[in-house]
């Protein structure tokens, strides 16, 4: 089986790695040029509790491959820690009302998982304010990582076991009805595969309007990411998420916090996120109600990028239509990637094969050949 996977965030990378390492599929790895994307802006959050029970499947099996394996362990920087889920209770979230009206959080709990009380959550954690009926989910065996680590990681690890990185951005896919397979071209030349999957995130929408694709700003959004590293003191919580008022955050080291809010600027360029100071007051404004124990001093890392959102809400393989099964995108982790990728990444792997058409070549077969283009 050839594959060409197109994007090296971290998603594109990990499958790559899944392609090759568990499948022995001939894989090219076209990473592009170098620029910010929302894998070295990720603030690397990994627990394995969440809303959606398919994206809290993902989350656990990826957190706790990551917990068994030393070597990803390393690649990812992982650090175990707290992690602190506050729900909000929302109307009409049916069956989680007991009898005195109070909104508890999904019988679904992780395992090492705890509900965590009001009173709990002040005087433990420092969480204050919150509206009545809100709870907590508390996680002793989570953590973050770095996505941009791993991302790294793994693609040196591609380059010592063989795997083809070409320079040079896509600029041209076709699929070849005749043959069987896809053709594409980058600035430096151009090669075959028998599928091609766009792990492309933000870049996907431009992706697909550029090979003619409808409807490409449905199949996947964007929107801006902008959180930052603060100087803090006091009382440091956990990473933790707070539904409440949308505030998410984690120890970045020592003295210091990092913290953001959900955006509205949906619709955005991918490459192009500008940081907005009004933004970060709103920031600030939300840590002193909700954790006002918590001293914030002045940025360290100010961070802005641009994430993919998909309407599955998770990444997920998804054909791209009117491409006879040869063209895959691999994208729309809205925001969350960090804490799915591993799963995700394997379960692609695995299920690619299965999904490509009749009389595709097998793993080990016939590798990719990639043509360098002829200069004077």
């Amino acid at each position: 089986m050839r594959v060409c996977v197109v994007g090296a965030g971290v998603a594109g990378a990990l499958l790559a790695w899944r392609l090759v390492v568990e499948h022995g599929a001939r894989v090219t790895l076209l990473a592009g040029a170098a620029r910010p994307d929302a894998t070295a802006a990720s603030g690397g959050l990994v627990r394995a509790f969440e809303r959606d029970p398919e994206v809290a499947r993902l989350a656990a099996l990826s957190l706790a491959e990551l917990r068994t394996s030393r070597t990803l362990r390393e690649w990812s920087g992982y650090r175990s820690g707290t992690s602190l889920y506050v729900l909000a209770p929302p109307d009409g979230y049916a069956g989680c009302a007991g009898p005195d009206g109070r909104v508890a959080p999904p019988d679904a709990l992780p395992p090492s998982a705890e509900r965590c009380d009001a009173r709990r959550l002040a005087d433990e954690f420092g969480v204050r304010g919150l509206p009545e009926g809100a709870v907590g989910v508390l996680e002793p065996h989570a953590g973050h990582i770095s996505p941009d680590g791993l991302r790294r990681a793994v693609i040196a690890d591609l380059v010592a076991r063989g795997a083809d990185l070409p320079s040079g951005r896509l600029r041209a896919v076709s699929c070849d009805e005749q043959g069987g397979g896809v053709r594409y071209r980058t600035g430096a030349g151009h090669g075959t595969a028998d599928v091609l999957v766009a792990a492309t995130g933000a870049w996907t929408p431009r992706l697909l309007r550029s090979l003619g694709v409808t409807a490409a700003d449905e199949a996947v959004r964007t929107k801006v990411i902008q959180c930052a590293v603060y100087r803090a003191g006091g009382l440091l919580p956990p990473a933790f998420v707070d539904e409440t008022s949308g505030l998410y955050g984690r120890p970045a080291g020592p003295g210091r916090m990092l913290l953001g809010l959900p955006t509205e600027r949906w619709g955005a360029e991918p490459g192009a996120a500008r940081f907005l100071d009004h933004e970060e007051r709103a920031v600030r404004r939300a840590a002193g109600r909700r954790l006002p124990g918590l001293s914030l001093g002045g940025l360290t890392r100010p961070v802005a990028a641009v994430d993919a959102y998909g309407p599955a809400g998770r990444l997920a393989l998804t054909p791209v239509p009117g491409t006879s099964g040869r063209l895959f995108t691999f994208t729309g982790g809205s925001g969350g990637s960090a804490k799915l990728a591993l799963a995700a990444s394997r379960e692609a792997a695995s299920g690619l094969p299965a999904r490509l058409p009749p009389h595709t070549s097998r793993p080990g077969h016939v590798p990719i050949t990639t043509t360098r283009r002829e200069t004077s």
